[in-house]
């Protein structure tokens, strides 16, 4: 894979290796624009447009034209009147468009289906099946999908084997860089990831944030590329990114996004990126074990029932059988940062005889915590190391704020630690705040700048081979580009997500690059495998 390593890139032309129909020959040219803000105010500009309209004209063999959403600025009927002669020389039988949280402002859902009818649409030729629908909610910036909407999107997507599969909505997916806090996404995002892997779908095209954006995402057996369009013609612009259309070339064995910046001859930075080869079962039993992490959370020590003590006892005696070179906890040691509290968890903490590394969670730092933790417990920002292994821990508690924060200053700290360094172990960073939407939970709970976060870690030179998490008391694992990213449920409170009851992660690292990571549930030991990947160790 060899791609732009810049920590905030932006990609004009992204590359992807895909499965479908390799012995058919083909290419189709689909023309992606999004989040006009066509209004009769001075957040739109009007001459940007016709310049788009303009350059957009002359583009030969176009097959599909998708809008991305935000069509208007504010949903009200002289809005739409005024954006349908606006997009009237491009507006024909291949021009299909979403609605975006500006287009159903004011009831403007209703406006929306007056006059395009439905506000979804399905594209199907003999080579791409393309679903767009609506994320919006009325008269808010955050989306949804909702759970019957899965399931349909499921289903539709399983019955079309052997085609490129295309999903559009207008709010992004998982965080992007420069957008500042990440609370308007579709609050579902981490049910929409689960769904999208298992259906096996190529492409997810949003909008909505107004830069251009591209991710790899995968879960060790399916790969699904996100790609977020920029904003063709507001005036609201992110960073130094202006406006801009995207060109995607979707051929028999790849996809091909060209950013151009419209009024300008240039193209965004490039990125080049080519698919990976998946192989999950092939020679890994012979291979050495290389190293074993136990990722633990949430033990919650606590007088109150909340903490399960026999089960903590139990999962410590699982804990110390196993041959692991670290355990990491990442947060919430505490059920409410009291004294007592915090006296049972250094206790407890101690029977466990592998080396440990701890993060505080929301719980440990509320009131007098943050100074009892120090104490007792350990810094908030810790480092451990030893021949195969580097593990940075970082704070990510603001109590100040709702949500957790890394700060720019922190995260440019980390990433030099990392290049600083030899490349010779395994990286790992942990906090407590997710960066990612899981499964079972609202996006709401994200750590406050994990575009960033996110996008600079998963960017750095001296690979970042893992960040562990906890948090949302639930198992989840995705590769972000080369980046695992993996997060543990709960392993002593009654407060569980993961189905199976109180668990911990064990993550195997193989010397070839394979790595297994398993959930353990600590009242049967029955282990379940939730991620497969290769890394380059």
């Amino acid at each position: 894979m060899k791609k732009d390593t810049g920590i905030f890139p932006h990609y004009a032309r992204y590359e992807k290796r895909l499965p479908s129909h390799p012995e058919i020959k083909f290419k189709k040219r689909i023309l992606l624009i999004s989040d006009t803000h066509i209004s009769n105010d001075s957040i739109f500009n009007e001459n940007i447009f016709m310049q788009m309209i303009n350059e957009i004209k002359g583009l030969k063999n176009i097959d599909y034209i998708l809008h991305l959403g935000d069509l208007t600025d504010d949903g009200t009927l002289l809005n739409y009147e005024y954006a349908m002669r606006m997009i009237k020389e491009i507006h024909g039988p291949n021009f299909y468009i979403i609605p975006g949280n500006h287009d159903s402002r004011n009831v403007g859902h209703l406006v929306f289906e007056d006059i395009f009818g439905s506000r979804t649409f399905t594209i199907e030729d003999e080579h791409l099946f393309i679903v767009g629908l609506d994320s919006s909610i009325p008269d808010q910036d955050a989306g949804r999908i909702g759970k019957r909407g899965m399931e349909k999107i499921r289903d539709l997507f399983n019955r079309k084997a052997g085609k490129v599969k295309i999903l559009c909505f207008h709010h992004q997916l998982i965080p992007i860089p420069l957008t500042g806090l990440e609370r308007s996404a579709i609050i579902d995002g981490g049910d929409a990831l689960e769904m999208l892997l298992a259906s096996e779908v190529d492409l997810v095209l949003n909008g909505h944030r107004h830069i251009s954006h591209v991710y790899s995402c995968t879960d060790g057996n399916r790969e699904v590329v996100i790609f977020n369009c920029g904003t063709a013609s507001c005036n609201k612009t992110r960073y130094r990114e202006l406006f801009t259309y995207t060109l995607l070339e979707v051929c028999n064995d790849s996809v091909v996004f060209n950013t151009h910046l419209i009024k300008s001859n240039e193209e965004l930075k490039r990125g080049r990126y080519i698919n990976r080869t998946f192989n999950i079962n092939t020679g890994r039993t012979e291979n050495e074990l290389k190293l074993k992490i136990i990722h633990i959370a949430n033990t919650h020590f606590s007088s109150d029932k909340n903490f399960l003590s026999d089960v903590y006892d139990e999962a410590v005696r699982q804990i110390n059988s196993l041959h692991a070179d670290v355990v990491i906890h990442s947060g919430d040691v505490t059920y409410s940062n009291k004294l007592d509290e915090f006296q049972l968890a250094s206790r407890k903490l101690k029977e466990i005889t592998h080396p440990m590394l701890i993060v505080p969670g929301t719980n440990d730092l509320q009131n007098i915590g943050w100074e009892i933790f120090k104490k007792m417990i350990g810094p908030l920002d810790s480092l451990f190391e030893n021949d195969k292994i580097r593990v940075t821990g970082i704070n990510s508690i603001d109590t100040a704020i709702d949500y957790g924060t890394i700060g720019r200053k922190k995260m440019n700290e980390t990433i030099r630690l990392f290049n600083q360094q030899t490349q010779d172990k395994i990286n790992i960073v942990t906090f407590y705040h997710n960066i990612i939407p899981h499964p079972n939970t609202k996006f709401k709970s994200m750590l406050g700048d994990s575009g960033n976060i996110l996008k600079a870690f998963t960017s750095t030179v001296n690979r970042i081979h893992f960040i562990l998490t906890g948090h949302d008391h639930i198992s989840f694992s995705l590769q972000v580009e080369d980046t695992i990213l993996s997060s543990c449920g709960t392993l002593s409170s009654d407060e569980y997500l993961d189905l199976s009851g109180n668990t911990y992660n064990i993550i195997n690292c193989y010397e070839d690059g394979y790595v297994e990571i398993e959930r353990i549930c600590v009242q049967t030991f029955d282990a379940e495998i939730i991620g497969q990947y290769w890394v380059n160790l």
